[in-house]
């Protein structure tokens, strides 16, 4: 592998889901010199002082607001430039991949951290390959960076309230639902190991302008359901958990053109996971999804989570 020099990295949504585990890798790594774009009026929250705690310098950078030459600005002496923004904010990503390129920075992650898909099946990723076109188009630098599902969302939870979106009902995780036959496989990760391959992946000559497909696991539903009861008796736990309901492909289509965005785009995903099977590493690695490098074989010093371990932990930890 070669490597490259110390770097300074630029996060914008450091303190989101995916960023917090990105900057969480990055500074255990000890390579980098990290920086968090914030809007001007986050500059004072906590979540913010604490980064300043642990090293990280504080940049303003409103991704909404500012213009390509504040952005710019902000980017300035920045080698690499890791969007990690809420999913309704990534078409913002043209002016912010035009403001690195005049900045000089040499790679830019776009915001994907998603399932493996083709164009056509989902919305959201079809707006994600459009961006991916424009960053190669404008010769920017890039990586685009995949990580399969969270397996925080696949784990069967006993109560909604453990859930991290309790109000959510097609999330596998507080559905009690089986979509489809149950037997199709999908890719996962356990959040807290996405920053590992980040570290690894941006100083990786290897990397540069490639799609890189991250994962711990791969499991279907029923997998996850016996790991779910496996890990249960292990621990000696009394679990009202277990699948009430199956949902099938007609239902998750119907749903997939709801008009509550959410739920429309739930169910895409959902289809797309666990009708379609687009979700895994095989599929990644095609050249219709992308050509993917398998971040498991460029790192396999890496430790990451299995969806047994990751249960074993999640329950130890609610129950």
């Amino acid at each position: 592998m070669s490597a490259i020099k110390h770097q300074n990295v630029l996060v914008l949504g450091a303190t989101g889901s995916t960023g917090t585990w990105v900057v969480d890798g990055l500074l255990e790594s000890k390579k980098y010199h990290i920086i968090a774009g914030v809007r001007p009026s986050s500059l004072s929250k906590p979540a913010v002082s604490k980064l300043r705690e642990r090293g990280v310098e504080i940049r303003s950078a409103d991704v909404s607001m500012d213009d390509i030459t504040k952005l710019q600005a902000a980017f300035q002496g920045v080698d690499t430039v890791i969007v990690t923004l809420i999913f309704t904010e990534i078409d913002t990503q043209p002016k912010l991949a035009d403001a690195a390129k005049l900045a000089g920075v040499r790679r830019f992650i776009t915001d994907d951290w998603g399932t493996a898909c083709v164009p056509g099946v989902m919305k959201l990723y079809d707006k994600k390959f459009q961006i991916r076109e424009y960053v190669k188009s404008i010769g920017l630098g890039y990586t685009f960076i995949d990580v399969g599902y969270w397996m925080s969302l696949l784990v069967p939870v006993e109560r909604r309230e453990h859930s991290e979106y309790p109000d959510v009902d097609f999330i596998p995780s507080n559905s009690y639902a089986i979509f489809g036959s149950g037997d199709v496989r999908t890719a996962a990760i356990a959040r807290s190991d996405i920053g590992k391959f980040v570290a690894e992946i941006i100083n990786d000559e290897r990397t540069l302008n490639r799609y890189v497909f991250c994962w711990g696991d791969e499991k279907s539903q029923n997998e996850i359901w016996e790991i779910a009861r496996k890990v249960e008796a292990e621990l000696g736990k009394e679990m009202d958990i277990g699948p009430k309901r199956v949902v099938e492909k007609a239902e998750i289509e119907e749903k997939s053109k709801s008009a509550d965005p959410i739920t429309a785009l739930g169910h895409e995903y959902m289809n797309s996971f666990f009708i379609r099977g687009d979700n895994t590493v095989e599929n990644a690695k095609k050249p219709e999804y992308g050509s993917a490098l398998d971040a498991r074989e460029l790192y396999p010093h890496l430790k990451v989570l299995s969806l047994e371990e990751f249960t074993r932990q999640l329950y130890s930890n609610l129950y």
